[in-house]
């Protein structure tokens, strides 16, 4: 089957090496190179670099709806479009050009989280299990019909780096299987429930704004979905300091303080801080400016003591 893979980011381009091992892959579309890092070099995305590796061609549309684009694409008389994380609305146009199927690789649960943030919001929203979706892509966006579903468990300590790789794991097998049923005409497609639809938008900075009176389980599942974009921030003297990974705790454990306050120091395991029922400690985090660090390190470096207070803006 002649498939063409849409993608971009890194996460897209583990899809590429399995696809092209199974399936006739004749194409990859992809995003346009951007400038990156501190001297804004440009760079290309992650799924034109291993799509260059295994020597297959890429387009890279400005427009979607530019028709020699449209046209180039036309030409490689696809059966299959496959979408993981391309980043961008496919118009009726593209999503009618394949001859047999274009479908989407959604990393939730559909219907629930719909949208570009769906590992994250799983996250924030304390979830203990969400998992891959495979789908027909439709006009609205991740309502398409489900061709194959699997569940994975959150863990504890999976963050958004961690549950997406977990994630891209099942994925690869799963969509493989998709592709398998597609070809043999095997597909027994089932329509999503609208009425049970809940939705992902994209995380913005301001979402990682750690409020310090909110409660110490919701601030935990805010650094978990936050990192590594755009990191659970908040502010010490003047200093912007994100936290890398912590554990909710019980106010039994500890003595009260003032939200944000460091209450106690855990020797080599951080320091609890003080939020709404029950304390934050805090593993690891990262100063403005600087590397990941052990939270015991970043306060012997500081020479902080217990009472100090992070506060949730600059002041």
């Amino acid at each position: 089957m002649r498939v063409v893979f849409w993608g971009t980011p890194r996460l897209a381009a583990q899809y590429l090496s399995p696809l092209a091992d199974r399936q006739e892959l004749v194409g990859v579309v992809t995003q346009l190179d951007r400038p990156k890092g501190r001297h804004h070099k440009l760079s290309a995305p992650p799924v034109k670099e291993e799509a260059v590796k295994l020597g297959l061609p890429v387009l890279q549309p400005e427009d979607l709806r530019d028709c020699e684009f449209q046209e180039q694409l036309r030409q490689w008389a696809a059966d299959v479009f496959v979408v993981v994380a391309y980043g961008r609305i496919l118009p009726p146009s593209i999503i009618e050009m394949p001859a047999q199927a274009a479908v989407n690789v959604h990393y939730s649960l559909l219907p629930q989280l719909r949208g570009a943030a769906p590992v994250q919001h799983a996250l924030m929203q304390g979830l203990t299990e969400t998992g891959v979706t495979v789908q027909y892509i439709a006009q609205e966006v991740d309502a398409g019909d489900i061709i194959l579903q699997q569940s994975i468990t959150i863990e504890p300590g999976d963050n958004t780096a961690t549950l997406t790789q977990r994630l891209t794991e099942v994925g690869i097998p799963l969509l493989l299987k998709a592709l398998e049923l597609i070809t043999w005409c095997q597909v027994t497609a089932r329509p999503q429930d609208d009425g049970a639809a809940t939705y992902a938008p994209l995380l913005t900075r301001e979402d990682g704004m750690i409020d310090w009176c909110r409660p110490a389980r919701d601030i935990v599942n805010q650094i978990r979905a936050c990192y590594p974009w755009p990191g659970a921030t908040c502010w010490l003297a003047g200093q912007r300091i994100k936290i890398v990974s912590a554990n909710a705790i019980a106010q039994a454990d500890f003595e009260e303080g003032d939200c944000g306050q460091i209450v106690e120091r855990r020797g080599e395991d951080g320091f609890v801080v003080q939020a709404e029922k029950g304390g934050v400690l805090v593993r690891q985090l990262q100063p403005a400016g600087r590397q990941e660090m052990l939270a015991a390190d970043f306060l012997r470096g500081a020479r902080l003591n217990k009472g100090v207070r992070f506060e949730s803006i600059d002041i």
